[in-house]
């Protein structure tokens, strides 16, 4: 058996506390404990300064910020969970486009007329700069005014249609195929002709 003396002991425990993190109070008396030192956090806040500059541009330029996409998260969002409603419940439902109020709403197949009028007084409304230009089928015209409807069936697909939405300049849209989960989103104003 090692036998060490008390002394050197005393000096390998605090050297190995102080390597651990560990403070006792052998290091405490030896060594004063001291905070970060002003050019350690002057440089650290310059560090931060620099890519906050580099990066706020970025974020505020985003697209997925402004009015339009938010609401083009919500338009995809919502046609997916139809999607997948529709195949979990088993019902029919559809997603109704009033264009003249720019209000958007979801039925299904077994509500009341009741449940139908507060569906679509609840119904989602667009921000005042973005609209619905129309909604349009491959087989029918484009329905420009008024209210339509795209249905999700219990069979897993939906109505194939293109949604095109517009915020000032700038155009979006929403193609809906019948046997895909996902929409595919241009960013420019296309339609089955095109």
């Amino acid at each position: 058996m090692l036998r060490f003396p008390a002394m050197k002991l005393r000096n390998i425990i605090s050297k190995t506390s102080l390597c651990c993190g560990i403070i006792s109070q052998e290091t405490t008396r030896n060594r004063q404990c001291r905070g970060f030192t002003l050019i350690e956090l002057i440089v650290v806040i310059a560090l931060i300064g620099l890519m906050l500059f580099f990066s706020l541009p970025r974020i505020q330029n985003n697209p997925f910020l402004d009015g339009s996409k938010k609401s083009a998260r919500w338009l995809i969002g919502k046609v997916q969970a139809l999607k997948e409603s529709a195949i979990r419940d088993q019902k029919q439902y559809s997603l109704h486009f009033d264009l003249d109020s720019g209000r958007i709403w979801e039925t299904n197949e077994s509500m009341s007329q009741e449940d139908y009028e507060n569906a679509e007084l609840n119904s989602y409304a667009l921000p005042d700069d973005v609209r619905i230009v129309d909604v349009e089928y491959p087989a029918k015209e484009k329905i420009t005014t008024g209210q339509t409807e795209i249905t999700f069936y219990k069979a897993g697909y939906t109505d194939k249609a293109f949604i095109h939405m517009q915020e000032g300049d700038t155009y979006l849209s929403f193609l809906i195929e019948p046997f895909l989960s996902n929409i595919k989103v241009i960013e420019e104003y296309v339609g089955f002709g095109d």
